[in-house]
Formats: C-alpha cells, structure tokens, sequence
C-alpha cells in the first residue's frame, strides 16, 4: 500500500483528488455523505423560509431570537453528547431524530387545527435553523474520526465541492417541486435524503470499525469548532486586537446577511402571496448563488487568494456588499418608475435586486471572503486558535443576527424607515467593514513573516 510519503497514484482522478490506494471507498461514501446532507438542507430551506413569512415579515426577529436562544440551550447539552458517545454511534442517531421530526412536523401540517399551523410552521424553522447546523457540525466530527490530519488536508477540499453539488441539487429540486408537490410535501423529500445520508454513515462505519488516530489539530482540519471552548476564547479576544478585528469583520458579515436576509423576506411577502410560489422563488435564489459558488470554488478561489493574497479576498465581500445595498437600495425606491410597462419579468424589479444581492454576496463569501476569514487564524498561537475560532463561529455569528434583526425591525417597523432608505443608508458601513478588511490583511501579512497578505 501506498505510504502517507509516497505520491498519488497517476491516474486523472488520483491527480485531481490526490487518492491514494485504499482510500477511494470511504472518500467516496464521506463526499456521498455530505453531498446528501446539503441536498437535503438546501430542499428543506425554501421551505423554512417560505414558512417563516406566512404571516408577512414582521414575526422574523421573534422566530430569529427563538432560534438562537434554542442553539444555546442544545450546545452544551450538545457538546457533553458528543464528549461521551462515540460518533459512529452518535452520528447515525441524530440522523435518525431529524427524520422522526419531519415527520412529525409533516403529521403535524395534516392533522392539526387550522389555527394551529401558523406556529407549527415557525417551530419548523426554529428546528430546522438549529438541527441544520448540528447536522453539518456532526458530519465534520464524524470525518475527523475517520481520517487522518494529513488525509484531511488533501481530501476535504474534494468533500467541500461535492456538498456544494449537493446544494445545487437540493435547491434545484426545491425550485422544481415545490409548486407541482407542494411546499410541505418538500419534507418528504427531505426525508428520503436523510435516509439515504444515514446508509451512508452505516457503509463508513463498516469501512472503519475503529477510529483513525486522533491527531491535536485534526478536529480543526475540518472547520467543526468545539462549543465546549468558545467562552474560553473570549478571555483570549480581549487581549488580542488583532482577534478583536476578526469579531469585527465577522460581526460586520452577519449584519449586512441580515439586512438583505431581512430586506428579501419583507419584499418577497409583499409581492408573493401564494405561499409555494414563495418557495420556489427562495430555490430559485438558492439555485443560482450555489450554481456561482461552484463556480468560482473549481476555478477561482485558490488561484485568487494565491496570487493576490488574504488581504484581496478578504476586501471583496464589503465592496459586493456595498455596491448590492445600493443597487437594491436605488431599485426598490426607483426601479418600477424606471421601467414602467417595459418590464416583462414576472418579479417585480425590486424583488430581482434582491435576489441579485443575495446571490452576490453568498457567492463572494463562500468563494472569497470565508476562506481568506478561515486563513486569519493560521498565524494565531495554538493555545488560543482553536478557543477563540469557537467563539467567533457561535456567539459572534449569533450576536450579529441578532443585532441585525431587531436593528432591521426598529428602523422598518419601528420607525417606519422605507426598504429602500435602509439599503441605502447600510452601504456607507460597507466602508467601515472595508477598512477592517484592509487591516487585518496588513497584519497577518506582518504575524505571518512578510509574506503575501
């Protein structure tokens, strides 16, 4: 057998992949594994979303503020689990729960009162926003059991695509069924995937009846953060500005997704009314965004980040993030006045600058903008990497939603600020959070020795 020294076989997918002999099988069922998952989270979406505005835009921040104050309630309880159970059986069990609870959700949506359905709808997206993450989370745990550190560092990045493959092909299924099948029969579909995805995790398991060695690092070859660390980062954040501007450019990320976030659900609730049109029109967007994403992760990101260094990659989300705010912002005050009768498509203007931004600053974030985030922390000492990456993946991310929510429903519902005026008036933080890009370029260029930044 091939040593871990010796060179992939020469064969196009040993050279694409870097597969080694004895690895084909269980790469093949992880990137199966992973690929359904997204298949599965990218059908159910639209779904939550088309839910989550039955009653208009307004209950958003409350069934946001539910969403988060569930994920902290599960971490920890999620965190002791997964300290205390071996993955391979852990894995396939939470797999098996989430399916139980579609279906019940789907029992639910058939059976229950009239009355009830309205809240049956916003428990589904409090569940689903949380049971997504945890299920992603558990794959990448799951993954660190199975291979080595060094096989993780040649073989993820060919898991990565085919998740995103997976996201194109759930989006597109979504955007295809949901008005012949029906939104809530959607779930069905997501059913199927999950099984499917836990056949997956029995063939690894069958592979692997023992766990790889664990080598310290391997758990952050896979991007999962341990929950049981995040606080202790904090204590590290508030000594380092150098971290303290992470936080920043990563609070800045979760604000501008919210607004837009926000922005798509209030125009799309106003100008969609049938609720499994709405579905199709989130697919629809999630199709596209994915679509580009691919695109730009097989033929642009490294040779990107190679060449122009973290600093580049890291300024191009808030540019696309400024110019999407005042694109959106000039064609919800001005676009229909604009086009008149000449518009012909059957979204209103307003409501295609919204799905432009939305897939424009998705593609620019998985393309760009996270990668070069991810890379921030290479020049961070081990004592305090792991700790404060944690914190910065949980409770940053959750504190900017938040905040973006209810700053959104202040000035919209509030205060009575037009869409349009919030678009516009967000862009000139764009700048602001282009400053801090900048910044952190310049120093991990100066941590890292000089080299490209």
């Amino acid at each position: 057998m091939t040593t871990a020294d010796e060179p992939a076989p020469r064969t196009w997918l040993g050279r694409l992949v870097q597969i080694r002999p004895g690895e084909g099988a269980s790469i093949a069922w992880a990137t199966a594994l992973f690929f359904l998952l997204l298949c599965a989270n990218f059908t159910l979406r639209p779904v939550r979303e088309a839910l989550g505005i039955e009653r208009g835009a307004d209950d958003l921040p409350l069934v946001w503020t539910g969403t988060l104050t569930l994920s902290l309630l599960v971490q920890p309880v999620f965190a002791t689990l997964l300290a205390r159970t071996r993955r391979r059986t852990f894995v396939p069990l939470v797999y098996g729960i989430g399916i139980a609870f579609l279906l019940a959700f789907r029992a639910a949506f058939e059976f229950a009162p009239a009355g009830w359905k309205l809240g049956i709808g916003y428990a589904f997206y409090v569940w689903f926003s949380v049971f997504n993450v945890f299920s992603l989370s558990v794959f990448w745990g799951f993954a660190a059991d199975l291979f080595r550190l060094e096989q993780a560092q040649r073989l993820f990045a060919f898991v990565s695509v085919g998740g995103t493959v997976g996201a194109l092909c759930g989006s597109t299924l979504a955007k295809e069924l949901a008005r012949p099948f029906g939104t809530v029969n959607l779930i069905f579909v997501g059913c199927g995937l999950l099984v499917l995805a836990t056949g997956c995790v029995v063939a690894l398991v069958r592979l692997h009846p023992e766990d790889a060695p664990r080598e310290p690092s391997a758990a952050a070859a896979t991007g999962a953060a341990d929950p049981r660390s995040a606080w202790r980062g904090l204590a590290f954040i508030a000594r380092s500005p150098y971290l303290q501007g992470i936080c920043a450019f990563t609070l800045f990320h979760t604000l501008f997704g919210t607004v837009l976030y926000f922005q798509q659900a209030n125009l799309v609730s106003a100008a969609l009314t049938e609720r499994n049109e709405r579905t199709a029109y989130f697919a629809t967007v999630d199709q596209i965004a994915n679509a580009l994403t691919l695109f730009l992760q097989l033929f642009v990101t490294g040779r990107l980040i190679q060449r122009l260094g973290t600093g580049f990659a890291l300024v191009t989300q808030p540019l696309v993030a400024g110019a999407a705010c005042l694109g959106l912002g000039g064609m919800i005050l001005y676009g229909t006045a604009a086009f008149g009768d000449g518009w012909t498509h059957a979204w209103p203007p307003s409501l295609v600058a919204v799905a432009a931004a939305r897939v424009l600053l998705s593609a620019a974030n998985y393309a760009t903008a996270k990668p070069a985030r991810e890379s921030l922390f290479t020049v961070v000492p081990k004592a305090a990497k792991y700790a404060s990456k944690s914190f910065v993946d949980t409770f940053v991310y959750r504190a900017g939603d938040l905040i973006g929510a209810w700053t959104f429903d202040l000035f919209a519902k509030t205060l009575g600020v037009a869409l349009g005026t919030i678009a516009l008036g967000a862009a000139p933080l764009a700048l602001v959070w282009l400053g801090v890009g900048v910044a952190l370029g310049r120093r991990q260029r100066d941590l890292s020795g000089g080299g490209p930044g």
